[in-house]
């Protein structure tokens, strides 16, 4: 493997000589996302020709590149363009051994809060992560995917880098990168990079990719607006509910929509989904419910009553429909309600927001969310000539910042209090300690738990006679259910976000702060506060800052992009054409292409079944996460009975255990069992003739839940 000498390989950690950081290669590079504090004075007093001496093992031939980068770093470093940031840090004074064999102690990680990201924290990385590009064997490969040589790469990819540290490149100036940092870190980055090497290229050498400016064409994201010619021939008003947590802004949006006769409201999460069609049904108001795995319409002969109609799905028209925003139905509707409108911004789910804001056909529609989603939802409706309402609320009851933690101690948890952890492994061993050392019992609130497990442990925190006084919870408890919480307290402000460990958002710490005493619970005034002494200034800071304005929404090909980008490259795997459609695509700057790196492991699992291309696309979207090992077979052997036409019977892949689970790891296999579940419902609903054992599923689903609650309720650290 080619050794690496980018800026980030200096600059990796402060104890780290510059002659070890010379050998750390390009592959553990990308493995250190993050920034330590670098060493300039003595990378300046490093001559060229004694690094290169002391790049052990390493012939003539491959010193050379090693002179060429050290002198390209110490002209950026004399224009300032050099970070003080460099690679990963999980924790400080840890030791890692890198693929080259180097040992490099790593510092703590220094990447900024989101809101303190401005130009010069982006030139500075942005340095480092072109030099990573120039010399990254990842980007040789995807270039060389659109037939682009070893030699080309490097001549243009020098050009390139070139003209962006010159600032000639636009799009790759720093203000223009401040929001992909704060939305993507440097995987976002990394591959944005590699989009405008191919737009650069586009103008610069078009003769280097065969029909580039075709395949930029038949990619192009720009004009989504034009996705929705039905949306686009009424006069649409758009209302914008806005505060912080716990100010009412949805229930007042949600007053409107039941007095309509013909309405949608769209939701993040199921549990809301289902939250407002109980409130609805309750309220004598039909109400359909459609989720991924859940369908439900009122039993019409019950009430005496028969539907207005029907959808073009069959389904019955209701008064109201309560959907998570990913199953929307593109109908007509009188009135819309979006819930957490901010999420446009998401790097994984954005899409889903962009699509239902420019698609719905709804005479009035409702945003409810951050006032940060205000001035890009304005400039989004503003291109399509809609005037947009901001109606401002303030918080419902007080919050009150702590200015002590706790400690360290356990014993000063105290009734009310929701302790957020950013580990689900964390979760149960915080919850023992906590009963251990204070005789309350805990409730526990994570992602990967059933939604239904979690109600039921909300239920159990909420009801003040129960003994479930305390709740440990992960970054999951911000949105989604109603929650009697006096105190949260963090017991940390960092998360690993599958490549380092992160500051938590000021978005993210305000939202799951704002939890604490909410309007109509047992606690009058809400409190926040840290586990740990040195948190505690970084809590008060975050929030009290404003968080970061949007300035992109989330964008997805259409299937019939992809049908026409896989006729260019018939022989492609179809997740390698994923990436390649990510490389080469063309994007407006109020836009961007979420991620793909779910859909392109998916895509991986499928890939050896005769599929057709339009089945691959609808699949790679399926609700299911591909890392998990489970997931992965069951989704593989589901896909199996699509392509091969053959009905899929439940119980032929999921075999629930026996006996309810006594471990943290018995628990999390039924967790795991309960999303195969759910997938096998979610196909049923758009391949009922393969999965046709939707009650059975419902039942085993039920099955599944009750044992999880059984094994929450007894469970103890193993």
């Amino acid at each position: 493997m080619r050794r690496t000498l980018a800026a980030s390989a200096i600059y990796t950690a402060k104890r780290c000589s510059i002659h070890n950081a010379l050998h750390i290669r390009s592959s553990a590079l990308d493995a250190q996302v993050g920034n330590c504090i670098s060493n300039r004075q003595a990378l300046r007093h490093y001559h060229p020709s004694h690094i290169c001496a002391r790049a052990k093992g390493k012939s003539s031939r491959n010193r050379a590149p090693i002179k060429r980068d050290i002198g390209w770093l110490q002209k950026e470093l004399s224009k300032g363009n050099v970070p003080e940031y460099a690679t990963n840090p999980y924790r400080s004074g840890a030791a890692k051994k890198t693929a080259g064999g180097v040992r490099v102690v790593l510092d703590e990680l220094k990447w900024p809060l989101d809101a303190d990201i401005d130009e010069r924290f982006a030139k500075r990385i942005r340095a480092v992560r072109l030099a990573k590009f120039r010399r990254s064997d990842d980007a040789r490969k995807r270039c060389a995917y659109f037939g682009i040589s070893e030699k080309q790469f490097s001549e243009w990819s020098h050009r390139f880098s070139e003209a962006v540290l010159e600032e000639q490149i636009e799009r790759m100036q720093p203000n223009f990168l401040i929001p992909l940092l704060i939305r993507s870190r440097v995987e976002g980055l990394d591959n944005y990079i590699v989009n405008q090497f191919f737009a650069y290229l586009e103008d610069s050498a078009p003769q280097l990719v065969k029909n580039i400016k075709y395949l930029r064409e038949i990619t192009d994201l720009r004009f989504p607006q034009e996705w929705a010619p039905g949306a686009r021939k009424i006069q649409r008003r758009i209302i914008m509910h806005v505060g912080p947590t716990n100010s009412g802004k949805t229930y007042h949006a949600l007053q409107r929509l039941q007095n309509t006769t013909l309405g949608v409201y769209c939701s993040p999460l199921r549990l809301l989904a289902h939250e407002v069609y109980s409130r609805m049904m309750s309220a004598g108001i039909t109400c359909g419910l459609i989720t991924g795995e859940d369908r439900r319409f009122p039993d019409y002969e019950a009430l005496g009553i028969n539907p207005k109609g029907y959808s073009s799905m069959g389904n019955p028209l209701t008064q109201i429909i309560a959907c998570t925003i990913e199953m929307l139905p593109m109908q007509n509707y009188n009135v819309a309600v979006i819930d957490e409108i901010q999420m446009i911004s998401d790097p994984a789910r954005g899409w889903a927001w962009t699509g239902a804001l420019l698609g719905l056909n709804a005479r009035e529609i409702h945003l409810c969310g951050e006032p940060s989603a205000v001035p890009l939802v304005k400039q989004i409706c503003g291109m399509l000539d809609e005037e947009v309402e901001v109606r401002e609320y303030t918080r419902l009851g007080e919050l009150e910042v702590s200015k002590q933690s706790l400690e360290g101690d356990w014993k000063n948890i105290r009734n009310g209090d929701c302790v957020v952890v950013f580990s689900r492994q964390e979760i149960y061993a915080i919850k023992n300690t906590i009963e251990e050392k204070t005789g309350m019992k805990c409730a526990v609130i994570y992602g990967g738990l059933p939604p239904e497990s979690r109600v039921q442990q909300a239920e159990l925190f909420n009801d003040p006679d129960s003994e479930y006084g305390v709740l440990v919870a992960s970054d999951a408890v911000g949105m989604g259910i109603n929650l009697s919480i006096n105190r949260v307290v963090f017991t940390t402000l960092r998360k690993f976000d599958g490549e380092s460990v992160r500051p938590i958002s000021v978005s993210q710490v305000r939202q799951i702060g704002g939890r604490a005493g909410r309007f109509n619970s047992r606690a009058k005034r809400g409190l926040v506060t840290t586990m740990e002494a040195q948190d505690i200034r970084t809590l008060a800071q975050s929030m009290a800052k404003t968080p970061p304005q949007l300035q992109a929404a989330g964008l997805k090909p259409t299937a019939a992009m992809i049908e026409m980008f896989s006729h260019q490259f018939p022989r492609v795997p179809f997740e390698q054409l994923w990436s390649m459609f990510r490389d080469i695509c063309n994007v407006e700057d109020h836009y961007f292409l979420c991620s793909f790196r779910d859909q392109e492991e998916v895509a991986k699992v499928i890939e050896d079944l005769p599929l057709s291309v339009g089945e691959r696309f609808h699949l790679i979207y399926a609700p299911v996460n591909p890392s998990n090992p489970t997931l992965r077979t069951c989704l593989h052997k589901f896909a199996s009975a699509i392509a091969h036409k053959q009905a899929c019977q439940i119980r032929d892949v999921i075999r629930l255990p026996s006996e309810p689970p006594k471990s943290r790891v018995g628990i999390q296999v039924l967790e795991n069992w309960h999303r195969a579940i759910s997938l096998y419902m979610w196909l049923s609903f758009h391949y009922t003739s393969f999965f046709p054992q939707i009650e059975e599923a419902q039942k085993i689903k039920a099955e599944c839940e009750a044992s999880i609650q059984t094994g929450l309720a007894g469970l103890r650290t193993t």
